[in-house]
């Protein structure tokens, strides 16, 4: 890929904004491609992302090489260079916000921090920065909006890719194992459900599938099922003027006195009795 660089104002004056009044801002982002030795640094008011795509350079002490990244902190001196060996390629964006620490943090990014990711993550995240550089291009309405958005999803991708890549956490592997089943209980949790047929979507042993969904979502399915509906039933008494009967059947308990147990054991109390609490609080009665 060739040099690219796009920028939030059009004068290339580095867009160097530290801006708190937005969630999220990309000030600007780009492509480099050199050949030449370079040792750079700098002291900016954003936030600094870096991402490997081809060679390698010198950073903080450390060699990072292709399909790693850095993200760097406001406010907060760095320097990286590259000694002209076989060239280098890399993504860059700088970007502020008030919501931008926070995002990282949820991501599981920690500035100053080198991680890896596998080349198929690569490959998407190649498209997001494609995504970046053509609405900075053709500014369109809400481009500012789409980059940030565009930049959230590729700062969640990254930290994903970071953790599952180098020490994949347990549970998000397991539950990874047992997608098909856990979206077929979302889609179809008011029905009457069976353990083994949720089981043999896995190709798994119905002691085998229990021991594993118990594992990855940390309560067994016949519970999980039954979270769902109770929060189903929730929703419906505080949004609907279904009776408590109507609500069971919807929820897929035909058995309103089975239901109302059920509910007081996850809730605390009675449907009625949670209609009637939601309905004080919202008038200050």
């Amino acid at each position: 890929m060739e040099n690219q660089s796009y920028y939030l104002h059009r004068i290339q004056s580095g867009d160097n904004i530290r801006d708190l009044t937005v969630p999220l801002q990309v000030n600007c982002a780009g492509y480099v491609n050199l050949t030449r030795p370079f040792t750079t640094g700098g002291n900016r008011h954003d936030w600094y992302l870096q991402l490997m795509d081809t060679g390698s350079m010198n950073t903080s002490g450390k060699v990072m090489i292709p399909r790693q990244f850095i993200v760097r902190p406001p406010e907060k001196t760095y320097r990286y260079s590259f000694d002209g060996s076989g060239g280098i390629g890399y993504y860059w964006v700088h970007f502020t916000g008030s919501f931008a620490e926070t995002l990282l943090g949820s991501a599981g990014i920690v500035p100053d921090e080198i991680y890896e990711i596998s080349e198929d993550r690569m490959q998407s995240l190649r498209r997001d920065f494609g995504i970046l550089f053509r609405e900075f291009m053709l500014r369109r309405p809400g481009y500012m909006e789409m980059n940030a958005s565009v930049l959230a999803a590729l700062l969640v991708r990254l930290g994903r890719g970071a953790a599952s890549d180098s020490a994949e956490d347990e549970s998000d592997g397991l539950r990874k194992r047992l997608e098909q089943s856990a979206a077929y209980i979302h889609s179809h949790y008011t029905e009457n459900l069976s353990v083994t047929e949720l089981a043999e979507m896995e190709h798994l042993s119905e002691s085998r599938f229990r021991d594993i969904f118990r594992e990855a979502f940390g309560t067994p399915p016949g519970e999980y099922i039954i979270g769902l509906r109770i929060a189903h039933a929730c929703e419906l008494l505080l949004t609907t003027d279904l009776n408590v009967s109507e609500t069971a059947a919807i929820c897929g308990y035909g058995d309103v006195m089975y239901f109302c147990r059920l509910f007081r054991r996850k809730m605390g109390v009675s449907p009625a009795a949670y209609r009637k609490n939601a309905v004080q609080n919202q008038t200050g009665e």
